[in-house]
């Protein structure tokens, strides 16, 4: 019943001592997956379609990295839009980031992320009250400015947790979802609720990671259903070919949810 969905756009900002909590889960649910890599896997093609699995590690390796020495991060961005000028900012500090550890082996990434995400998450948590208000561009090209609180507290984590489910669906492991991913899911749909324009919809989404959620004000339009993981893919546009499916109303509804992206 539609009286049982909760309004997305009022769930509160995750907070700085849980946020740290949910990224501890989330990087030790990432390194499970990298433990169980095989020397076949690293050279494994993945839905970021410039990156094998060895290069989505090492840009992981270098995220905690940025996250540990401000320096580093900096070096990284001003060195991409020199050597990268075609790319977006953001683009191009990613490849500097997979250029830096090109001559690494895959086990010995995996090594290194192991010792670096405890220490990311500690600096991350302690980025200071008045830092975290500060906005700046997420380097994507029409993407609003974000204060840095935002970033180190909702989006760090988000890009991690989906670029564990590129690897799982690149070397075919099973996605292991637990409480800290329907939290991550969660924060997802409250970014999409905030910047929903469409008619309102309620929207079901399945699987341990699943709720139900109320997009835009008003009576919804349609009833729209999809698995929880998958339709986290098609918001970040990964995958424009998740089943999602009109359970009741308006196909305007089903077509508004489609077309819905959130950045990662």
């Amino acid at each position: 019943m539609i009286e049982s969905f909760v309004a997305a756009a009022r769930l509160p900002q995750t907070g700085r001592d849980h946020a740290a909590a949910i990224a501890k889960a989330e990087s030790q649910a990432t390194l499970a997956v990298l433990e169980r890599l095989g020397d076949g896997d690293w050279q494994r093609p993945t839905d970021c379609t410039e990156w094998d699995v060895r290069a989505l590690v090492s840009h992981l390796v270098a995220q905690f990295e940025d996250s540990v020495n401000l320096r580093t991060m900096l070096r990284r961005r001003s060195l991409g839009r020199r050597r990268y000028p075609d790319k977006d900012t953001l683009d191009a500090h990613m490849a500097v980031q997979v250029d830096d550890h090109a001559g690494k082996s895959g086990p010995a990434l995996v090594e290194q992320f192991a010792l670096l995400w405890p220490r990311a998450v500690k600096a991350r948590r302690g980025t200071p009250a008045l830092v975290r208000w500060v906005k700046v561009s997420p380097g994507i090209a029409g993407a609003p400015r974000m204060s840095l609180g935002y970033m180190v507290d909702i989006l760090f984590t988000r890009d991690l947790w989906m670029h564990r489910v590129d690897l799982a669906q690149a070397v075919g492991q099973p996605l292991v979802t637990g409480d800290h991913d329907r939290h991550i899911v969660e924060q997802i749909v409250r970014d999409l609720a905030l910047g929903w324009d469409s008619a309102p919809i309620a929207l079901e989404l399945t699987g341990a990671a699943g709720g139900c959620w109320l997009l835009g004000s008003g009576d919804p339009v349609a009833t729209v259903r999809a698995d929880a993981v998958a339709y986290m893919r098609a918001l970040s546009g990964r995958d424009d070919n998740v089943a999602v499916e009109l359970v009741s109303g308006d196909a305007s509804g089903l077509a508004a949810a489609r077309a819905a992206r959130v950045i990662f």
